[in-house]
């Protein structure tokens, strides 16, 4: 949980700290996409966006800003969907200083081990 909330706090301070500034990609770059694979390490459920904190086969550490628990609720998604070690592949605008902080955010996930995926429609 410690974790979690390290991540938390480098996200707010990551968006600033205005209101308005609350859905702001400016700290994105929107223009490209990065795939991460690894194993889900963390899966936080918590509001206003939920983390999914990914560990690399290089024990690098990413965190995926994601929906609030509502948004993921309304397309199935529960707090048990992604599991400690389960293996994914997250997709997502890397924030515009990736390599210090390690911040994504998250456009799609796939679970290696059977295929699941978000969005449903994603490739």
């Amino acid at each position: 949980m410690k974790r979690a909330l390290y991540a938390v706090a480098i996200i707010m301070a990551a968006a600033g700290s205005s209101t308005s500034a609350h859905h702001s990609y400016s700290a994105y770059d929107t223009t490209r996409l990065v795939d991460i694979e690894g194993t889900v390490d963390e899966f936080v459920w918590i509001a206003p966006h939920s983390l999914l904190v990914v560990r690399t086969d290089e024990a690098r550490v990413y965190t995926a800003e994601w929906r609030a628990p509502i948004g993921l609720e309304r397309v199935g998604i529960e707090r048990d969907t992604l599991k400690r070690g389960e293996r994914i592949v997250i997709s997502g605008n890397p924030h515009r200083d990736i390599d210090k902080n390690g911040i994504v955010n998250l456009k799609a996930v796939r679970r290696l081990a059977d295929g699941w995926k978000w969005p449903a429609q994603s490739s």
